[in-house]
């Protein structure tokens, strides 16, 4: 039985569904339901490094239990896949800093397999498709993450035939969807791996402080301003392959009249969450978007900036969405409508509802 915080969320969220429809019998092409940023610990509250927010790890799961129940009670047509946007659980269950050096042994596997029990009470018919974020990779390897969150029909971060962290698929005849991996240039990996010496590269060219040796114990920002504030350990970027691979996924979606939305755990512009937040190569890839994706990419979905913010580059551009944790911002998620003209974000807590118009299909 639903637990009457999961039966109110539901109704507010129906509630708002026919506020927002222009007209009531329309139905949407799909909907999908949303989330960012679990986080989740079994550690005691606490604030953030730089003291800006205050983060409710154990009450995160109970958010995420009630994101299910929310999207379990949509129906006509039901929820057909979940954007997890990255950061299941938080990066100390690995047990290599802060509350997480007090723990016995690494609890990553057994927060995963929590968050993962919440996650799995969801209908047959509803996919879960996984984001890359930091935490991921603060707790596992990309071996362990493609053992631990790919099964058949229900958890997806990685594609079967490539073995990358970046794939697309489409939900609806006319629709594209492109998950990034932003992770793949970034120095929270084996140095083994190609995408850690750019990252280095990248990171002792734009960042004056001492990030590399002393990570976690320094302010990363310090001396820094601007558009380079984006080169930080935590963030990350695309190699030049994947790049390649989202021009050619654009190409295709124009050549075959498709509409696209773009998911990523990090944000692509720093009007939807600032300059701290983005990734390496976010100037590069919204060109993509935006000169080679004109009138073909409707929206950008991230987390990472628990914060959450929006940003859109006109009444027909695109719409940029970074979706608010719940770990630091209690109940925050949502179910997105898509529809031939628009979409409606339909959110529930501190995810705003909203429409985005774009060209219609035709």
């Amino acid at each position: 039985p639903l637990s009457k915080l999961a039966l109110s969320a539901i109704r507010r969220l129906s509630s708002r569904s026919m506020e927002l429809s222009n007209k009531k019998s329309e139905s949407p092409l799909f909907r999908f339901g949303v989330i960012a940023d679990i986080q989740y610990a079994d550690i005691d509250d606490a604030a953030n490094f730089a003291k800006t927010e205050h983060r409710y790890y154990r009450a995160s799961l109970e958010e995420a239990a009630k994101a299910v129940n929310c999207w379990n009670g949509i129906k006509n047509p039901p929820v057909n896949f979940v954007a997890q946007l990255g950061d299941l659980i938080d990066g100390q269950n690995a047990g290599k800093y802060g509350a997480g050096l007090d723990f016995p042994e690494p609890q990553s596997e057994k927060a995963l397999g929590l968050v993962l029990k919440e996650l799995d009470r969801a209908r047959d018919h509803i996919q879960y498709h996984h984001a890359i974020g930091n935490h991921e990779l603060y707790n596992f390897n990309w071996d362990q993450l493609n053992e631990l969150l790919n099964e058949p029909d229900r958890h997806k971060i990685s594609d079967p035939d490539s073995g990358t962290f970046y794939y697309s698929f489409q939900p609806h005849a006319g629709w594209r969807v492109i998950m990034l991996n932003p992770y793949e240039v970034s120095v929270i990996q084996s140095e083994e791996h190609e995408g850690y010496h750019e990252a280095v590269r990248l990171l002792k060219k734009h960042n004056p402080n001492d990030v590399l040796s002393t990570q976690g114990n320094v302010n990363y920002f310090a001396n820094m301003e601007g558009e380079v504030l984006r080169y930080v350990p935590f963030n990350g970027g695309a190699s030049k392959q994947q790049v390649d691979w989202l021009r050619s996924e654009i190409k295709i979606a124009k050549e075959t009249r498709e509409k696209v939305i773009v998911l990523s755990h990090l944000p692509l512009h720093h009007r939807s969450a600032s300059h701290r937040n983005i990734a390496y190569n976010s100037p590069e890839i919204l060109e993509i978007l935006e000169k080679e994706g004109r009138d073909v990419v409707v929206m950008v979905m991230s987390g990472h900036a628990h914060s959450g913010g929006f940003h859109s580059t006109g009444e027909h551009g695109i719409h940029h969405i970074t979706v608010p944790s719940p770990l630091s911002h209690g109940e925050s998620h949502g179910v997105v409508e898509v529809f031939r003209d628009r979409v409606e974000v339909n959110g529930v807590g501190a995810l705003p509802s909203r429409i985005l118009r774009f060209k219609a299909i035709l």
